[in-house]
């Protein structure tokens, strides 16, 4: 098997930022040309297509910073004169559906495949991947069989919601649980029984997600819902603000730290709440949305919440998917539990807080932290700095 420049596992929109990056930066042609392969487990382009973004609510961004990192000039210009970059571009400065975004990232990802024919393993479901003696890295699949073998790889693997491990910590049934993403994609059924049987819905989590899952399921079935027929529990709430001369003064209960990033002087950049959900946060805490209830973990609100709920969403977070790394002796590399950590290089790190060399994170499982701790979630920032971090890093070697 000949060795290539790079592999990166994961296909998602995270994984776009490379040859965005490689485009903006002059570094296409040489980073396409030294050897690349993407791998992902759907099987085939369109069922890929599919996966990216299939959601029924607005993204936590305005439609300006997807479109951001892509050079005018370059090779993915013409994914921005499309039909979505377009509206994209028309709603710069507002919310868009998360929907119009994969359709974007749908395009990204044609034009890639275009400009790197063969460079797309579909069907490839990578379950390792193992450093040779020489420092390289080979990915194989379920039966072992080896896929493909690379100087470096980067994981774009993504995140899952871990409903069983949520389950199991408060005592629900597993029935009775449902994650966000599942029900933001449209599995609406189960919630529709609950809440116009006059049922109720706990959402655990307070971010985004959280929030947007409150107002999908008030903008669906509206007057359905009793009063107090959902309830929101979280560990605290925060919005967003475009700098500090933007803040107000909050009602009880959303009281929060103002962080001001120091690169953008955004507040509460990574956490804050934005458009609907923000504005549904402050509703419900000024007593104007009485169908919704918020409440503080491990307040008896919130145990109550969770003991009488009909059904609860998973909201609170996102757990790598991770794909065991094994070094040149054949030992499983161990890896910190729940979220992959990268150091600010975006190279992967062991339980221990060592670099695992040549391996590289980008993505929502493997997002950096800003000096607050806060994850760096956001496209803008996986095509952007994060992707700019690792190209930089998988083309060293060939300048020595």
């Amino acid at each position: 098997m000949s060795k290539v420049l790079c592999q990166v596992i994961g296909c998602g929109p995270a994984a776009m930022g490379l040859p965005v990056a490689a485009d903006r930066v002059g570094e296409l042609s040489r980073f396409l040309n030294e050897g690349v392969r993407f791998l992902d487990r759907a099987p085939d382009a369109a069922a890929l297509n599919r996966l990216r973004f299939p959601f029924l609510i607005d993204a936590n961004s305005v439609g300006g910073d997807f479109i951001a990192g892509v050079r005018r000039d370059g090779v993915f210009a013409r994914a921005v004169d499309a039909r979505a970059g377009s509206l994209l571009q028309e709603h710069h400065d507002r919310p868009v559906p998360l929907s119009l975004v994969g359709e974007f990232m749908n395009d990204l990802s044609r034009t890639v495949e275009e400009a790197l024919p063969g460079g797309f393993l579909y069907a490839a479901d990578t379950r390792a991947i193992h450093r040779g003696a020489d420092g390289s890295w080979t990915s194989t699949d379920r039966a072992g069989a080896p896929l493909v073998t690379s100087e470096s790889v980067v994981l774009a693997t993504g995140s899952y919601e871990d409903t069983g491990r949520i389950a199991a910590r408060y005592g629900i049934v597993p029935s009775r649980l449902i994650g966000s993403a599942e029900l933001l994609a449209g599995r609406l059924d189960e919630a529709e029984r609950v809440l116009r049987g006059g049922g109720r819905i706990t959402i655990i989590g307070g971010s985004h997600s959280g929030f947007a899952t409150a107002e999908l399921l008030l903008a669906r079935f509206g007057d359905t819902i009793a009063h107090g027929g959902l309830t929101l529990i979280h560990r605290g709430l925060s919005l967003a603000y475009t700098d500090l001369t933007e803040t107000e003064e909050l009602p009880p209960g959303a009281a929060c730290r103002l962080e001001a990033c120091p690169e953008s002087g955004m507040v509460n950049r990574f956490h804050g709440l934005r458009a609907g959900p923000r504005g549904l946060c402050l509703r419900t805490l000024r007593g104007h949305e009485h169908r919704l209830i918020l409440c503080e973990t491990g307040s008896v609100a919130a145990r109550a919440a969770l003991a009488y709920a009909d059904l609860v969403v998973h909201s609170a977070g996102y757990r790598t998917r991770q794909v065991p790394l094994y070094d040149q002796w054949g030992e499983r590399i161990p890896m910190s539990e729940g979220t992959t950590a990268v150091d600010d290089r975006c190279r992967v790190l062991d339980s221990d807080l060592r670099v695992v060399p040549g391996v590289f994170g980008l993505g929502l499982g493997y997002a950096r932290t800003d000096v607050w701790g806060r994850r760096r979630v956001g496209v803008n920032t996986f095509h952007g700095e994060d992707a700019e971090q690792v190209l930089s890093e998988v083309l060293a070697p060939a300048t020595v």
